[in-house]
């Protein structure tokens, strides 16, 4: 072979590799744009003083095919449920009670998970809560009796605080009417400057508050209702509909996520403090976390729900044998159901 058809050879090969080259990187950039156009982005509300186990999993690296995106902060459970509702959102938070009446007044959502709970097992130390009923140490409040008259500060009226007072006086020989509930926020301020008589503050602002001394401990919400997911991440039945491959990594990395948190508790404060100060809340709070709380995998149980309906049997809000908790989550999506 001489030299000049050694040369054009050579050209030949060169021009043959350039092509595969660039159809290569051609059906690379096609597979990378296919790829982002395929990922679901699943919109939340969250308090800058919360994380959500799907913000653990987001930071943990846990989402395939799926991302998340905050749309802001929220004032609680019911807030979450008309934006999930109304398609403002894909994913909210919320205790059991605003879940069920919002479903039974048409709201088409349902739990896929649990986000937060009573449970001894995924709790780092103390007693297991979400709520604790505080007065200040010298109140003159002893007991269920001493509540007569008195103004008590929730978070929301209709949530778990409203419901946990109810049964707590019930179980008293009370009712609703014989306390004042008022909707406040900054618990520790309204006690400690005496504008009420008990604060229920969640998670770890109340341990923030025990920190600084001067106040007691009426009753918790694990004496209530014990070991209990007493809240539900849920979804609208549409966005369910739609993406159930999305909603299951959602719901797989979320629970994989709590599982870490159990396992990890000195990482996992660190992870929470990263992901307040990102939302541009407090992240001291976050020394005083103690974790979801919620039983392995996140999985839910009839449980968690029937003590709620009983309430709003109770309450008149519906008939006794009207609704069952399958009507209000599932665990469907969850892989790690019966394992």
């Amino acid at each position: 072979m001489n030299n000049k058809i050694k040369i054009w050879v050579a050209v030949i090969v060169i021009a043959i590799i350039a092509v595969a080259g660039c159809l290569t990187d051609e059906k690379s950039l096609q597979e990378d744009n296919q790829t982002k156009e395929n990922v679901v982005t699943i919109r939340y509300l969250s308090s800058s003083a919360v994380v959500e186990p799907y913000e653990f999993a987001h930071e943990l690296g846990y989402f395939r095919g799926i991302t998340i995106n905050r749309l802001g902060s929220t004032t609680g459970g019911p807030e979450d449920i008309m934006s999930v509702a109304t398609g403002s959102s894909d994913v909210g938070h919320s205790a059991w009670v605003p879940i069920i009446n919002a479903k039974v007044r048409g709201a088409e959502i349902k739990a896929v998970a649990g986000p937060m709970g009573n449970s001894p097992e995924s709790w780092y130390e103390g007693s297991p809560y979400l709520s604790k009923w505080i007065v200040l140490e010298n109140s003159s409040i002893r007991s269920a009796r001493d509540l007569k008259g008195k103004k008590i500060a929730v978070h929301t009226l209709g949530g778990h605080a409203d419901y946990v007072t109810r049964e707590y006086l019930s179980r008293n020989n009370m009712s609703k009417d014989d306390v004042q509930l008022l909707v406040m926020s900054h618990h520790e301020e309204v006690l400690r400057q005496g504008l009420v008589d008990v604060v229920a503050p969640v998670g770890a602002q109340i341990d923030k508050m025990e920190a600084g001394g001067g106040i007691r401990v009426l009753f918790t919400d694990y004496d209530i209702i014990g070991n209990q997911t007493h809240c539900g991440m849920f979804m609208s039945e549409k966005f369910i509909k739609e993406n159930p491959e999305a909603v299951r990594q959602f719901v797989e990395a979320s629970a994989k996520a709590a599982d870490w948190a159990k396992d990890h508790p000195d990482k996992a404060k660190e992870l929470a403090a990263n992901i307040m100060k990102a939302k541009g809340g407090n992240p001291e709070i976050a020394q005083y976390w103690k974790g979801f709380g919620v039983r392995e995998h996140a999985l839910l149980r009839d449980s968690d729900v029937q003590f709620w309906i009983d309430e709003l049997v109770k309450d008149g809000r519906i008939k006794d044998g009207e609704y069952k908790p399958s009507d209000f989550y599932t665990n469907e999506f969850n892989p790690y159901v019966g394992k």
